[in-house]
């Protein structure tokens, strides 16, 4: 008795995992966040920039650090940076003075004071 249940478990469990998968869900498509997590893991150990033009003619400059969780915002190459952190992928990141959210190639900065910018990222026209 004790053989066929033997035999009969690996079947079994390989009847399970098939028909978990046939009821899975197509994945969605990654977040901004998902794309970049890998630039911050680049073999030289420099981080993935990428540049944004802002409503207000400024340039941006965002280091995606952390797997994505960890953004350091730039107006310059060099310039200082402001960071802020998502607590998980899709979330908004929060700063001491400023919030971002990604849609898409498109970034929305909301600082302290109210003042909203709405940068595109270059090079995905």
């Amino acid at each position: 008795m004790m053989t066929h249940w033997k035999r009969a478990l690996p079947a079994l469990v390989l009847a399970g995992g098939l028909a978990a998968c046939s009821e899975s869900k197509p994945p969605a498509p990654p977040t901004e966040q998902q794309i970049h997590s890998s630039d911050s893991a680049v073999a030289t150990g420099e981080m993935g920039r990428h540049p944004y033009r802002c409503s207000d003619g400024e340039p941006l400059f965002v280091d995606y650090k952390d797997s994505g969780l960890q953004i350091d915002l730039r107006r310059s190459n060099s310039g200082p940076p402001m960071t802020l952190t998502a607590p998980a992928q899709g979330l908004q990141y929060i700063g001491e003075t400023a919030t971002a959210t990604f849609k898409g190639s498109q970034l929305t900065i909301v600082e302290g004071d109210g003042r909203t910018r709405i940068c595109e990222r270059e090079g995905t026209r």
